[in-house]
């Protein structure tokens, strides 16, 4: 039987995968067109993505088309995740207090400085989802990494405690 740890440490690490899929996504398949940017897919590769990486390729599916700003992002990765785990994986409400937790939060900010970090990296070739999640792991795992995490989180507690130092 799962800990609670252990199934907040699941429910942590499927909701970031989603957010990391988007990045993914908007990384490698975003379209300018003069100004409007967008994720134009085909049917094909978005039966290919729905056959690899399921629900995940039903984001693609959902963003496909869609004019791309940070709301409809961050509005229809919500949807897509309420719809995919709360009341169904996960008990109702457990997803909004895991999209709350400070760790989630701090994943998902730890990958998006991995991804700026490795811009060049990446953009070398398109790498599949998989491979980049590979890849973040064992950076993730690395020397360099944890200070990255460190540092993310000293910033994060300044943020958020203002004043809070006592040498003040």
């Amino acid at each position: 039987m799962q800990t609670r740890e252990d199934k907040t440490r699941e429910a942590i690490k499927d909701l970031s995968r989603v957010f990391q899929f988007e990045l993914w996504l908007r990384f490698y398949f975003i379209h300018d067109d003069e100004g409007r940017l967008s994720i134009n897919l085909d049917e094909e590769t978005l039966q290919k993505m729905e056959e690899k990486y399921g629900h995940l390729g039903q984001l693609a599916r959902t963003l496909t088309g869609k004019e791309i700003t940070p709301e409809t992002c961050r509005q229809t990765i919500v949807e897509h995740i309420m719809h995919q785990f709360d009341g169904t994986k996960y008990d109702v409400g457990h997803v909004p207090r895991m999209m709350d937790h400070a760790v989630f939060k701090g994943e998902i900010q730890l990958f998006n400085t991995w991804a700026g970090l490795h811009e060049e990296q990446l953009d070398r070739k398109v790498l599949d989802f998989e491979k980049w999640i590979e890849i973040y792991e064992e950076w993730k795992s690395s020397e360099s990494a944890q200070k990255v995490n460190l540092a993310l989180n000293i910033q994060d507690a300044e943020h958020h405690h203002p004043g809070s130092d006592k040498t003040n």
